[in-house]
């Protein structure tokens, strides 16, 4: 397209200037299909699930899998592989739902593109444009689709993404007549790309992967999903246990061999003490838990786009937050007019069209302020309704009041840049052009040497210009966002009035900034406003303390001026950066919020980049880690609050993890060093790992939050997520493999199983059953030989039936113990005086119920159970609950203390 006129571009592609209509438009999106990029990686439920096989755990199962079935011990193997499939099915659902919550949020982060549909400017999702459509694009858009331009104004696009080319290239109109690459191509804009200066507008040419960039897909999408800093350290944790395990199992059997123990009674041992270790449920439960929060956040009106912002968020202790539309609502009303010597007020609110021009309460004829609402209309790119810059629309509603329209006929056009702080624009007018000025006034008297007046067109004094600086002084002190007006005609600057307009503090915004500062977290406003409007507007929502400006700030007092205050007025983006990294070298951690393409190099350095959704770019919005959707400074402290939630859960059941796996070490190396037989087989052990580590941890995942969690200071950025939790881990361990050890020991010495050592075995009966069910190499493996085979094998027998109920005793209060120890997990203070968790009851309740399944079922043969009484219940509950009623009076005499 680049080699035709904009005329055979049109008839090509079937379109005109005003735009298609919403049916051509939808007719064609079935045509063309979305305008996305189709995603190289999607989701694959059987990745997913496949992907649940590698793990530590899993390999050390497969090898006790295979083992099992060389020794002919087929039952137990297919119980294993049972239970490993039952275990990947629960990391496949939970890491399945995550991956769906994930891409979600992708789907909702799809940014919206200007577009003229009907001769109508509207804002539509960029999902939805078709080739044929005109779109309109300024500094700071991301294109989101190839497209041949039509109307350029100072435009100059960033290519880098497409081209490598690392300086912004000029765009103009005209047909290029020969053959051109992509780089040459200065008359198209293409999908991926980023407006650096200008604005302009273009016919779509190529959508979704039809688009240059989606013709190299490959190369931009991202092939791998990034881990957060939690994720990695928590992952590194799990494989340095799992590489411990493997030590520790190959140290116990070394030593078992040194001592001429028997082998496969070893291997037996080894594998028990690999499988206790290794918290396999920790990586799912992270993730589903970040997912959850993530969600969570939406809800709130916080689109999380990288996920380190989660945790980040939990240890924030200064939130960098604009002014226009974070603290204030962004409902810019003109409210009062300086021209003519004159203090005018004006009435009606929003961008209602209706209102009227007052002096001293005495309605005016707005005729008088005609080259004042001509200059506010035409120096402007909003459009009615509400499509554009606040500011902008406001200024266009104050002009629409005196029945003021723009000028059409725009032959150039200067854009508002955050640096230069004004806009300048020029147009057609009688045969002559005139040019409108707007921007911060201080900057438009300098560009003035005239002003207008009720005489006329005066030559500005210094005594007008004092004039206009003391009325400009004091609308500012009544929180009013002040612009001033001028145009220049026949090489005459004149200056016209100042507009000043309010923009009134967001509701809640007060309650939000006092509880931020109860959680040990400091609000400094940044804003490009006058610095009495700054201050103003800053005491009104509880920010105390003096004001600075931006010409006031060096690299030399930076340091210090960061740490002492906490407003900051008439900044440049620059500054930004200057503010952000001195409070990073005094180690806070910053949430800083930014919405223009300047502020994108301060949102990539913050420790947590926060861009806006509504009156954010595309630039800021890429080089954030979280976006608002309300643009609402109470939605960063939501966050954050929700952030600490987050952390505080992941804590929690790290916490219990970590416990009830010591406590299963505990059992297995003290049976070792004691002598005495293996308290849990390796079955066992693993049906222990499902019914505790699984949905017990994931309920504390998603654990009710702690009164405080506003109430406390930030977390240093560096914790260990182990931090207060090593006694917790230890003492936990320790109680509970002394006492599961214990009840083991008691049941081997029962006078139940003193019976089952005298009891005589029909011989003819335990031969038969031993012809289906076992092999007489199960038996030598693990008993001295007798010389006589069948005496051996009812040997075997007693052997089992003497081991059977101390295992069950043992297998039962692992289980409970460690879900009593689940409630311990959820805080430092007392169980007694939390809310009540529904999922952590319902967790415990079900495995509860799938545990007597396996006791009072015939299932109990394939793990070598057997049915439990009454009164040993009454003292698994009883013994179960010393840990539990441990912690409480340990937080009891530490909250004394």
């Amino acid at each position: 397209m680049y080699n035709l006129g904009k005329k055979e571009v049109l008839d090509k592609l079937d379109t005109r200037e005003t735009g298609l209509s919403e049916q051509e438009a939808l007719n064609r999106l079935k045509i063309y299909g979305p305008n996305q990029l189709e995603r190289k990686n999607k989701i694959s439920p059987v990745k997913i699930f496949i992907s649940q096989f590698f793990d530590p755990l899993v390999f050390i199962l497969i090898i006790a899998t295979i083992v099992s079935f060389y020794l002919n011990e087929a039952l137990d193997a297919i119980v294993i592989l049972s239970i490993l499939l039952l275990n990947a099915i629960f990391g496949f659902t939970q890491e399945y739902k995550a991956e769906k919550s994930i891409e979600l949020l992708q789907k909702l982060s799809v940014s919206q593109t200007k577009v003229i549909r009907d001769g109508k400017m509207r804002l539509i999702s960029s999902q939805n444009i078709v080739p044929g459509d005109i779109i309109a694009f300024e500094s700071g858009d991301k294109l989101s689709a190839d497209c041949r331009i039509l109307e350029v104004i100072n435009l100059s696009i960033d290519e880098a993404i497409l081209t490598g080319e690392s300086n912004p290239v000029n765009k103009q109109i005209l047909a290029i007549g020969h053959e051109a690459v992509i780089s040459d191509q200065n008359n198209m804009c293409f999908s991926g790309t980023t407006v650096a200066s200008g604005r302009g507008s273009g016919i779509v040419t190529a959508t979704g992967m039809k688009t240059e960039l989606g013709k190299i897909a490959d190369l931009v999408q991202e092939t791998t999903s990034i881990q957060t800093p939690l994720q990695k350290k928590l992952k590194k944790l799990s494989v340095t246990l799992g590489v411990g395990s493997i030590f520790i199992a190959l140290l116990v059997f070394a030593v078992g061999i040194y001592k001429k123990l028997d082998i496969f009674e070893m291997v037996l041992s080894a594998l028990s003490l690999a499988v206790a270790v290794v918290p396999e449920g920790l990586p799912a439960v992270v993730t589903i838990s970040l997912a959850i929060g993530v969600q969570k956040m939406l809800k709130k009106n916080a689109l999380i786009r990288k996920l380190q912002a989660v945790e980040t968020l939990g240890s924030t202790s200064i939130i960098c937050s604009d002014k226009t539309g974070t603290i204030t609502k962004n409902e810019m009303t003109v409210t009062e007019i300086y021209a003519q010597n004159d203090l005018i007020k004006v009435s009606g609110g929003g961008y209602d069209l209706e209102g009227d021009f007052f002096i001293d309460k005495k309605k005016i004829d707005s005729s008088r302020l005609y080259n004042l609402l001509l200059a506010s209309a035409s120096c402007n790119n909003a459009e009615l309704p509400n499509i554009g810059d606040p500011t902008e629309l406001a200024l266009l509603v104050m002009a629409r009041k005196g029945d003021v329209n723009r000028l059409k006929q725009r032959t150039h056009e200067i854009p508002f840049d955050s640096n230069k702080k004004y806009m300048i624009t020029t147009h057609k007018l009688h045969h002559e052009e005139v040019s409108f000025l707007k921007g911060a006034p201080e900057i438009i008297l300098n560009f003035c040497d005239y002003i207008e007046t009720k005489k006329g067109v005066l030559k500005l004094s210094k005594q007008d210009k004092t004039a206009v600086e003391k009325i400009h002084h004091e609308m500012t002190l009544r929180a009013l966002r002040v612009l001033g007006v001028a145009y220049k005609k026949n090489g005459k600057t004149i200056f016209i009035g100042l507009t000043g307009m309010i923009d009134p503090p967001r509701n809640g915004i007060k309650k939000a900034i006092r509880i931020a500062q109860k959680a040990g977290i400091r609000t400094i406003m940044i804003t490009g406003d006058h610095k009495n409007t700054a201050m103003a507007v800053a005491h009104q929502v509880g920010i105390q303390g003096d004001v600075i400006e931006g010409k006031d700030i060096t690299e030399k007092n930076i340091s210090q001026l960061a740490v002492n205050h906490s407003i900051f007025a008439r900044v440049d983006p620059k500054h930004k950066v200057m503010i952000l990294e001195a409070l990073q070298k005094k180690g806070e951690v910053v949430a800083m919020t930014g919405d223009g393409v300047n502020d994108a190099p301060a949102l990539k350095r913050a420790d947590v980049g926060v861009a806006m959704s509504i009156k954010g770019t595309d630039v800021a919005r890429d080089a954030s880690d979280m976006v608002l959707v309300d643009d609402n400074y109470v939605s960063i402290v939501s966050a954050v609050r929700e952030g600490r939630i987050i952390y505080d859960n992941i804590k929690k059941f790290v916490r219990y993890l970590l416990s009830a796996n010591t406590v299963e070490i505990g059992v297995i190396l003290f049976a070792l060093l004691l002598n005495l037989p293996l308290p849990l087989l390796p079955l066992q052990l693993l049906w222990v790992n499902l019914v505790t580590d699984g949905l017990p941890a994931l309920a504390l995942g998603v654990d009710t939050p702690e009164g405080n969690v506003m109430k406390r200071k930030p977390r240093h950025k560096d914790e260990s997520i182990l931090k207060h939790t090593y006694s917790f881990i230890l003492l936990g361990g320790l109680i509970g493999a002394l006492i599961v050890l214990g009840l083991f020991y008691h049941g081997l010495n029962s006078e139940q199983n003193i019976q089952v050592e005298n009891l005589e075995i029909d011989k003819e009966l335990i031969l038969e059953e031993w012809s289906y069910t076992g092999s007489y190499l199960d038996f030598v493996s693990e008993n001295p030989l007798t010389g006589n085979e069948e005496q051996d094998k009812i040997n075997m027998t007693k052997r089992d039936l003497l081991l059977k109920n101390p295992r069950s005793l043992s297998l039962t209060l692992l289980i409970v113990f460690e879900l009593f120890l689940a409630f311990s997990a959820r805080s430092e203070k007392s169980v007694f005086s939390l809310k009540r968790n529904k999922w952590l009851w319902g967790a415990v309740v079900l495995s509860v119920v799938l545990h007597l399944i396996i006791v009072y079922t015939p299932l109990s043969i394939a793990f070598q159970l057997t049915p439990l009484h009454f009164i040993e219940w009454f003292w698994i509950i009883l013994l179960s609950s010393i840990g539990l009623v441990f912690f409480e009076v340990k937080k009891l005499i530490l909250k004394k203390n």
